[in-house]
């Protein structure tokens, strides 16, 4: 009885009223892609029964417009063509190659992943090919032209799967007697390869499935392939999109999105897991050092108000008083769960009825909680957080990083857009991305995931976190990666001056602010579209978005000149493009340049 009582501040609150029951998967749909010009990249889907959506994801995440189609002939008429999953005699008929072969001959740009049969070896420029699961690891030429770019160890030699594990490995295909070899297996086997044609066409070959490899490392479901866990820099999946947005570039009306507001090199999204009874007065301090940078951070707060095996109840009257000053300081408030359970991904779902102060928790030891829920701890901290400050509660974080499959859709249901629950090394990536439901490949949900990228309990070379992350900074400014980062402000010593000296020499050329601001900008941007058309005279690039946007960087060919009337406030420089905030549709013209 002593143990239910609420803590006095907490008297009278009762909720959430609104049942979370909205937990069903509707497939998703090829056909919502099928729109745009044929500026874009065109994915011919020879099977729909594939991980396309890792490709869909995968391009929105790097900035690449595109569209899907079933049908060859329309493909062809654009710039650009990846065909997926797989080129075969089963899947596309005679006429159907027959077009992509001309395509090539013509001058086109054509990108596929399993040439598996059909009779074009000679287009991609091959002999035959030997499928195997023997391959965890690909590493680029250094000497090729398109892979050039890649010249970090990270960039250079990327995985597919954790070498200690060969049970997981994904089936791969070798490219036999190839021309031109851009990347090799492990063992030297042609993985990547290109042929150049006498009409200026261009094609490339990869030797497994792009899609389901993208999906399953933002699934964590990549068996540990990546080198490490946080803390290091492991962009395996985002230099195989940098390379898919490097091909396309080469169209004369490519045009890409950048990944980061206002035309800067990468973002930080600076964050605190406050899970400790001492953490609570600490926050302050780090607020301090955040407002002395101009910026703003996101504090996620465990709402404990229960004495159990693990700390005393301190979700209380001081911590509502802390949590307040945070928000006035411009500072977001974030869930960070209720019971903070080690086994948070082995939690039954629950009910989607949980409500406080009935949903009562109890961490007993290690590897035992209970009377959680998933949607317990989902639904009970938002309200609480939500009821005490006002504000509306869109950022989650489980304790452990624990993610149960059922993760994504909980969020949703529980009201929830953004999560940062994954690490960078497990997601093979530094990049944000749509969360599927059940963390699996044919349905989305509207969760957007960010994947931590630097935090304070994993070890980093030499002991030196400071060190590590202007190391892991510097790699990510050189795309536009997003720098998560987790700290525990359980000390005001050497985290604080960490995060001081992080800020002060990654600031000048990072955006840094809150993850629901990111992440509201983020969203925005996973809406727009993309559309060059071109005549003797004018290039007409027309951006169209389903919300409002700031900040948006548009990547155009550098030889392109605007003409008037030139929107307020837009900024070009050496193609890039940072447009002011507008809402629904932009229009601008150019004229090509020499």
């Amino acid at each position: 009885m002593w143990l239910s009582r609420p803590p006095a501040f907490l008297r009278g609150l009762n909720g959430p009223a609104i049942v979370s029951t909205d937990i069903e998967a509707d497939p998703a749909d090829w056909r919502d892609y099928e729109a745009g010009s044929t500026s874009r990249l065109a994915i011919l889907l020879t099977d729909e029964d594939s991980a396309w959506l890792g490709l869909v994801h995968g391009l929105r995440t790097i900035g690449v417009p595109f569209i899907v189609t079933r049908d060859a002939s329309r493909a062809v008429q654009h710039s650009s063509v990846l065909v997926y999953p797989i080129i075969s005699g089963a899947l596309l008929e005679p006429a159907e190659l027959g077009h992509l072969r001309q395509y090539v001959d013509d001058g086109g740009t054509l990108i596929a992943t399993q040439v598996l049969g059909g009779g074009l070896q000679d287009v991609f420029g091959f002999d035959r090919l030997e499928e195997s699961r023997e391959h965890y690891e690909v590493s680029f030429e250094p000497d090729a032209a398109l892979t050039g770019f890649l010249t970090n160890p990270r960039e250079r030699v990327v995985r597919l799967g954790n070498p200690e594990r060969p049970e997981s490995w994904i089936g791969t295909q070798s490219f036999i007697g190839a021309q031109t070899v851009l990347g090799r297996y492990q063992d030297g086997a042609p993985a990547f390869i290109t042929r150049s044609h006498a009409g200026g066409g261009q094609a490339y070959a990869l030797g497994f499935d792009l899609g389901f490899f993208i999906l399953r490392a933002h699934s964590g479901r990549d068996e540990g392939a990546g080198r490490d866990y946080a803390n290091g820099y492991e962009p395996s999946v985002d230099v195989w999109l940098r390379l898919v947005r490097a091909i396309y570039r080469h169209a004369p009306d490519a045009v890409t999105l950048a990944t980061v507001p206002d035309g800067r090199a990468m973002a930080n999204i600076i964050t605190f897991d406050v899970d400790y009874q001492h953490s609570v007065a600490n926050m302050a301090a780090y607020a301090d050092v955040l407002e002395r940078h101009g910026v703003h951070g996101t504090f996620f707060i465990q709402t404990k108000y229960y004495r159990d095996y693990l700390d005393r109840g301190f979700f209380d009257e001081a911590a509502f008083t802390a949590i307040q000053a945070l928000q006035d300081r411009g500072m977001e408030i974030g869930s960070h769960s209720v019971s903070h359970t080690d086994v948070f991904s082995g939690l039954p779902l629950g009910s989607g009825e949980e409500r406080y102060p009935e949903y009562q928790p109890r961490v007993a030891g290690v590897e035992d909680t209970r009377h959680a829920s998933v949607l317990g701890e989902l639904r009970v901290s938002r309200f609480l957080l939500e009821s005490l400050t006002g504000e509306t509660v869109t950022s989650f974080r489980p304790g452990y990083l624990a993610t149960p499959d059922s993760l994504p859709e909980a969020l949703e249901a529980s009201g929830y857009r953004f999560s940062t629950s994954i690490s960078s090394g497990t997601a093979l990536s530094h990049l944000p991305y749509r969360a599927n439901f059940g963390r699996r490949y044919s349905s989305q949900t509207a969760i957007y995931e960010f994947p931590i990228s630097l935090e304070d309990e994993q070890p980093v070379p030499d002991d030196d976190r400071l060190a590590a992350g202007i190391e892991l900074a510097t790699s990510l400014a050189g795309y536009g990666g997003v720098n998560v980062v987790l700290i525990h402000p359980n000390e005001t010593g050497e985290k604080l001056a960490m995060l001081d000296a992080l800020l002060t020499a990654s600031g000048p050329f990072s955006w840094t602010g809150t993850l629901q601001a990111f992440g509201d900008w983020w969203a925005a941007r996973d809406t727009v579209g993309l559309d060059v058309s071109l005549d003797a005279r004018t290039i007409s690039l027309v951006i169209t978005t389903a919300a409002p946007i700031e900040g948006l960087t548009v990547q155009i060919p550098e030889t392109w000149r605007p003409v008037a009337p030139w929107p307020a406030g837009a900024r070009l420089d050496a193609g890039t493009l940072v447009l002011p905030a507008f809402d629904n549709r932009l229009e601008i013209e150019f004229r090509g340049g020499e």
